[in-house]
């Protein structure tokens, strides 16, 4: 259930709710990084674990992304999500 709850929470933060939403399935690292950055910081939820957790999910999506700017994005978040 943990692992179902992680994947419906990384799609609602690349569809809209971080304001980070990938316009393209096939987009890569790079793109979603320099889109992301264009969005600005992702509004708060106020519930302190959401926040966490989102604030978790960027970290590690920003550093695997960083280290591989031409991977797929959405591959990205799956491989993140798969190892919360």
């Amino acid at each position: 259930m943990k692992e179902f709850s992680a994947v419906v929470f990384a799609a609602a933060l690349l569809t809209g709710a971080a304001q980070a939403q990938p316009a393209d399935p096939n987009m890569n690292c790079q793109e979603f990084l320099e889109m992301a950055a264009s969005m600005g910081p992702t509004p708060k939820t106020g519930d302190a674990n959401i926040d966490k957790m989102a604030a978790d999910v960027e970290a590690k999506l920003s550093a695997y992304c960083k280290a591989n700017p031409k991977a797929n994005a959405m591959e990205a978040v799956q491989k993140i999500v798969m190892g919360m």
